[in-house]
This record gives C-alpha cells, structure tokens and sequence, in this order.
C-alpha cells in the first residue's frame, strides 16, 4: 500500500522536473516577442495561426485604428492601403535582388521591415517604398526616406552632427529615420533648371514644369500653390494653384469639378481636350468625374 507520502513526494519531484522546463519556455517566448535592439516600434512576423486569428489581416483600412493589434495600416503604390505585419528581418529572408528596408505609415504610426526591390535610383533622387517595378527604387544600401509619401534614396545621418552627410544634402528627421536629403538652394542649378524646394525642406533641380508656376507667380487668394514631382519622370515637376471642396462643399468655378478634394479642370473623353500640355482627360475611378490629371499620373 502507498503511504500518504508518497502522493506529495511524487507532486513535488514533477515540479522539479518540470518548472524549469516551465522557465524556459515562458523565457523562450518573452524573447520572441521582444523587439530586437533598434527593432523598437517595428511591426512584428507573426506565424500563420497568429495571421489567421486576426480578421483584419490584409484588409483594406485608412487609418491605423482599422487594423488589430500588432498589425499595422500600411500604403504602397500597388495595392494600396491594407492592414499587414512585416515579412523580414534581415536580408536574407528576402528573394534575390531584394533587400529587407524599414518603412514607416503616414502619421507617425508603426514601422515594418518589408522586402523590397533594389532599383536604380541613385542618392538624392526621388523614389517609391514598394513600386510596381523597380524602376523607381534605390540602389544598394539606400533607403527610400521622406514624409507625406514622397520618399528620395537616402543614406543615414545622425542629426546636429557636422559632415554626416555630402555636399548638397541635409541631415533630415524623416521616416524611417533621419536621412540625407538633397537640396540646390545653395549649390544652385544648371542652365536651363530651376530649384524646386518641397514640404519636406528638400529641393531637386527641374529642367520642365507643367501647370501654373505658382512659385514665381503666387496664386490668388483662397487657392493654394500644390507641387508635385514624379518618380517616373526625373526632372519634371507639375504646379497647380488649387481650391480644396468635399461631397458637403463642391463649389467649384465654371468649368471645374471636384476631385480628390480639389477643383480640377472639368473635361469629356469624347469631346474637344481642354487639358494643357502635361496633362491628360482621365479620372481615378468610375464613380470620380472626368478631369485634367497630370501625365505622372497613377503612379507618383
């Protein structure tokens, strides 16, 4: 017959046995779900059965409270907005002739490391996260850095600290992180370009602009000086004076409708092309009115 010691004797050998084991794991999944060092605000991998239990995973969204915890609202040029979580860490993991790069969400939301083309684009000249192909993306280690969605290839810098970057470039705190971006205001241009200076601080030199140059000529009151470069035509840059309206204020001129919060120059596919030079009869979508878009349109 077992005493009574023994049922107590053969609890406590178990929890020697097994605690440790216990420990460890608990440990083992602390630091997997640790950031790593410099990983800190970056959106995680998550396996397959964490994708599957979360109902938001790729799905569209327009803002970051639209996706589940840890996933992140993400924007890149193919297929628009999308709640998603990160897909590398290093190198490595990524399809050759592509490098694992660190991209940021609009308005300071969370980072990821994603895998992403290697292109030609060279330092200081304009480029995109994630492009339809890799014409429009960076060569080697440079990332493509900026805010609003206009991104140049870039190296790191560390702010205040004379000489981290090369003539013609400014150490900027940017997404994903402070980078050298170009600027002409003081080297100036060739003959025949201008400086365009941008949002951002930054400014490129541009050989043609299209629309009105609201930079020489300031636009009339209410109506607001809108520049916008393009990653497939280096050297171009298209200038608008517009007015902003919505669904619940459309009043806009004679002549113009209301697209995308603007008053765009109203146009019919099918009749006479009242668009000026650089710009097209289209629209972004079938329920948006026909409009002059820019040629550099769809793809910034």
């Amino acid at each position: 017959m077992m005493s009574r010691w023994h049922v107590p004797l053969a609890l406590l050998t178990c929890l020697v046995l097994v605690g440790p084991t216990l420990f460890i794991l608990r440990n083992a999944r602390e630091a997997q779900a640790a950031p790593a060092p410099g990983q800190q605000g970056i959106v995680p991998i998550l396996d397959a059965e964490s994708r599957a239990r979360l109902l938001t995973y790729h799905r569209g969204c327009s803002k970051q409270a639209d996706c589940e915890q840890p996933l992140g609202c993400f924007s890149d040029s193919r297929h628009g907005k999308y709640c998603t979580d990160s897909n590398c860490t290093n190198d490595l993991q990524c399809p050759e002739d592509q490098r694992c790069r660190t991209m940021s969400t609009f308005h300071g939301g969370p980072r990821f490391r994603l895998c992403a083309p290697t292109g030609p684009r060279q330092e200081g000249e304009l480029c995109l996260d994630l492009p339809r192909d890799r014409t429009s993306s960076c060569a080697g280690e440079l990332q493509c850095a900026g805010i609003n969605g206009l991104g140049y290839c870039a190296r790191s810098c560390a702010p205040g600290e004379p000489g981290t970057c090369p003539d013609g470039f400014f150490c900027a705190d940017v997404q994903p992180g402070p980078s050298c971006l170009p600027t002409c205001e003081a080297g100036g241009c060739p003959q025949g370009q201008q400086c365009i200076p941008f949002i951002d601080g930054a400014s490129l030199c541009a050989s043609v602009v299209y629309g009105t140059n609201c930079l020489k000529t300031p636009c009339p009151g209410g109506h607001k000086c809108q520049v916008d470069p393009s990653t497939r035509f280096p050297g171009k840059v298209w200038m608008e004076c517009v007015v902003r309206c919505s669904d619940a204020n459309p009043t806009c001129a004679e002549g113009q409708v209301c697209d995308r919060y603007h008053c765009l120059q109203a146009c019919d596919p099918n009749g006479p092309n009242p668009c000026a030079e650089g710009y097209h009869c289209d629209r972004r979508g079938k329920d948006l009115p026909w409009s002059c878009q820019p040629d550099s349109w769809p793809v910034r």
